[in-house]
């Protein structure tokens, strides 16, 4: 219980604030963009389940790739990867309650910048959880296919970025190695007494 307890208050807090960036910026974009560019529909309900099956196996491959460094999988890094990769898909979720929008607000560079900023203050130092987002983010991205509007919200002109997947996929698993490196880095740096005194609590 001690353990899951850490986990979540180690996951719980940038996970929050990713979604409510998601949200906040989903709407946002919604809000300032002409009734012009607000295409994007719900795909077939029926397909659904296995893309969401297929974003979880992706955010389990990313922090697997992280936890390479650490030498074990990190349940931390997991945890992230696993939700950084689902939940950008939030983003959808006008469409979800019929209402056509931008295509894949958060799918944009504003969106990755603000969420770094923000991962970055909350993370006090822990630069494993913005470096496991941005892997995840380009993971994601990578995944995808169809069109972005990437500069959003100063234009929502629609790019293609087929002809940049591999670079994106090169990229993420950069970042997860990266992501793995600073958390064991992080660990290492943690004085002994601390890490006994921790292990005596739990005995």
């Amino acid at each position: 219980m001690k353990k899951f307890l850490a986990l979540v208050r180690e996951t719980g807090p940038p996970i929050i604030v990713f979604l409510a960036i998601d949200l906040a910026l989903t709407l946002l974009f919604f809000g300032v963009s002409s009734s012009a560019v607000h295409v994007g529909t719900l795909r077939p309900v029926s397909t659904i389940p296995l893309k969401v099956l297929g974003l979880a196996a992706l955010g389990l491959g990313v922090g697997i790739v992280a936890s390479l460094m650490v030498k074990r999988i990190d349940f931390g890094l997991v945890t992230l990867a696993l939700a950084f990769t689902c939940l950008l898909d939030v983003d959808h979720l006008p469409s979800f309650f019929g209402v056509a929008q931008p295509i894949r607000p958060s799918h944009s560079i504003a969106f990755l910048a603000i969420t770094l900023l923000a991962l970055s203050f909350v993370a006090r130092g822990r630069w494993d959880i913005p470096a496991i987002f941005l892997a995840s983010f380009l993971a994601h991205i990578a995944s995808d296919s169809g069109v972005f509007a990437l500069l959003a919200p100063f234009s929502f002109n629609y790019f293609s970025i087929e002809a940049f997947k591999i670079p994106l996929a090169v990229g993420s698993i950069v970042f997860a190695l990266l992501a793995g490196y600073l958390k064991r880095r992080r660990v290492l740096s943690i004085p002994k007494e601390i890490v006994v005194k921790g292990v005596m609590n739990q005995i």
